[in-house]
């Protein structure tokens, strides 16, 4: 089956600011907001009732959304039917002859979870940083400095199929590995909740598992719709949405960020019934965030990778940076951090992500 796909020119400049970065440990922080009961256990006791909930207005500090746990697949020994002929989003036709080894590769962790989620973890010999499923946590990294691939590391774990977007250097990558006799199958690297379904299917043609991928997609959609049932009962008793903004920083120099209207955040942002502020000053896929830029819009919250708020001396050294302090958000501190393989990765993860988030944004959980 053919499958074409045109690159976007956004997730090239993406692409450029995060390549720079290198990630760090993240470091748990401590939620001072009493603990309330989760919105699972009030619809368990009360389903007909409104949900109980705080003013997130009131909600002060740092709110670190919890970390998710393995992702349930969709079939523990999927049918695979083999050789499967695909057309990658580089234009290239690749012809899969087996899954037996499958490497992984790029920034968000997407293509992994999805591996994942058609009951083919097993499978998996190599991955990046970003690959944090606990199903495949054995499997060896093939990166180094992070997020840059080492193509002699993947051979080294001879693959029969390398699956991979452009979100991860060096771009000839796909060409050493292609060389070598592997087959490669390169990704669409855009994310956005819309493009999931075709993330999936795309996967799944290639990796033979057709049927699996369409079971996939039918829970993750099921789940998803779950989900934004679940943010609106949190936001049905708001005047206003939460005016929030999605920092990308890394350390204390120039790697300092807003998420505009162009990117993945636009999206992520109205899934959990927020208003996306960086659109006001014309951001396309990414600003400067400096101090005219976060004034100019104010936030209420901002949302940002954990190892991201790390890097910049947490809490503190977040609100030393220009501007930071002068907004609503600076003022009370209001930050919500999620796992870096959490925050924008758009798989079959992303109801659960999501989710995690609005119980971080509006329940101080």
């Amino acid at each position: 089956m053919r499958i074409t796909r045109t690159r976007s020119l956004r997730a090239v400049a993406v692409t450029a600011i995060i390549a720079l970065t290198v990630g760090c440990a993240s470091e748990a922080a401590p939620d001072e907001t009493p603990a309330s009961p989760t919105v699972e256990e009030q619809t368990e006791t009360t389903p007909e009732a409104m949900l109980d909930v705080p003013d997130p207005r009131s909600l002060t500090g740092l709110t670190e959304a919890r970390e998710l746990g393995a992702i349930e697949p969709v079939a523990s020994d999927p049918e695979v039917s083999l050789p499967a002929t695909v057309t990658g989003d580089d234009g290239v036709e690749v012809t899969v002859e087996s899954v037996d080894r499958i490497v992984t590769l790029d920034i968000y962790g997407t293509i992994s979870q999805t591996i994942v989620g058609l009951g083919l973890s097993e499978n998996v010999v190599g991955r990046s940083v970003s690959d944090t499923d606990p199903s495949i946590e054995d499997a060896p990294l093939v990166t180094s400095g992070a997020h840059a691939v080492s193509p002699e590391a993947v051979l080294q774990e001879r693959p029969t199929l390398v699956l991979l977007d452009t979100t991860l250097g060096p771009a000839n990558t796909q060409n050493v590995l292609r060389e070598a006799g592997v087959a490669v199958v390169v990704l669409d690297p855009d994310r956005r909740a819309d493009l999931i379904d075709e993330q999936i299917r795309m996967i799944a043609e290639a990796t033979g598992t057709v049927e699996a991928g369409e079971q996939l997609i039918e829970q993750t959609n099921e789940q998803l719709d779950e989900t934004r049932e679940y943010i609106s009962q949190l936001t049905a008793e708001l005047d206003e949405p939460l005016r929030m903004a999605v920092l990308y920083v890394r350390g204390t120099a120039g790697i300092f960020f807003l998420f505009g209207g162009e990117s993945a955040a636009k999206g992520l942002i109205e899934d959990l019934g927020g208003e996306h502020v960086a659109e006001a000053i014309g951001a396309g896929e990414t600003v400067p965030a400096n101090a005219e830029s976060l004034v100019t819009i104010d936030p209420e919250l901002f949302m940002m990778m954990h190892d991201g708020l790390e890097s910049t001396g947490g809490l503190d050294g977040l609100t030393e940076r220009p501007g930071v302090a002068q907004t609503t958000a600076g003022i009370n501190q209001r930050v919500v951090s999620a796992p870096d393989a959490q925050l924008i990765s758009f798989g079959p993860n992303y109801p659960q992500a999501l989710r995690a988030l609005a119980d971080a944004i509006y329940l101080g959980q």
